[in-house]
């Protein structure tokens, strides 16, 4: 009996060598029940996660829907040069830079530059030739550049004193 509370008639208090005997049993017992849980707990998680992945899989839908969009404008791209030299009926060639600028806030493709000579107070435009130039490239936005040609004034057979002197327009075109 101790501390005054009555044992039941079969219970006896185990001896040093039974309790460490019990402690291990009870430690090995209790390993094998973890470690069967931890698998149990493992393969329910796998288990889910293959229920998951299998329920997304098949769940699908249709659907439709819109949007917009805004398409910005192409800005003229500015062309300009004007010739280096002086320019005689039948004479040489005088070069022109071309400076190529695109305003625009987008890519541009800049084709074909050309070019015509404007009349001017009796000095026929149609007397003088502007190579054209395959540039054929794209400026970025804000984008500039430059291409060289020639123009020459062609020699009429007529009589052209009405040019001396004359400064001419050139009117530069891309596509």
């Amino acid at each position: 009996m101790r501390s005054g509370i009555a044992s039941p008639p079969d219970f006896r208090e185990p001896s040093g060598s039974q309790t460490v005997r019990m402690d291990k049993e009870k430690e090995q017992t209790l390993k094998k029940h973890i470690t069967k849980t931890r698998v149990v707990i493992l393969i329910a998680a796998i288990a889910a996660a293959v229920a998951a992945v299998g329920a997304f899989s098949y769940f699908t839908a249709a659907g439709s829907g819109t949007g917009s969009a805004t398409v910005g404008s192409a800005t003229a791209i500015a062309l300009s040069g004007s010739p280096v030299g002086t320019l005689y009926p039948g004479g040489a060639d005088a070069s022109v830079t071309v400076s190529i600028t695109n305003n625009g806030g987008g890519a541009q493709r800049v084709g074909t530059i050309s070019a015509s000579v404007a009349d001017n107070a009796g000095c026929l435009g149609t007397w003088f030739v502007v190579d054209s130039v395959a540039y054929n490239q794209t400026l970025p936005p804000s984008g500039a550049d430059s291409a060289v040609t020639a123009v020459r004034m062609l020699d009429s057979g007529t009589n052209q004193n009405v040019c001396q002197g004359k400064s001419m327009t050139i009117n530069w075109t891309s596509n």
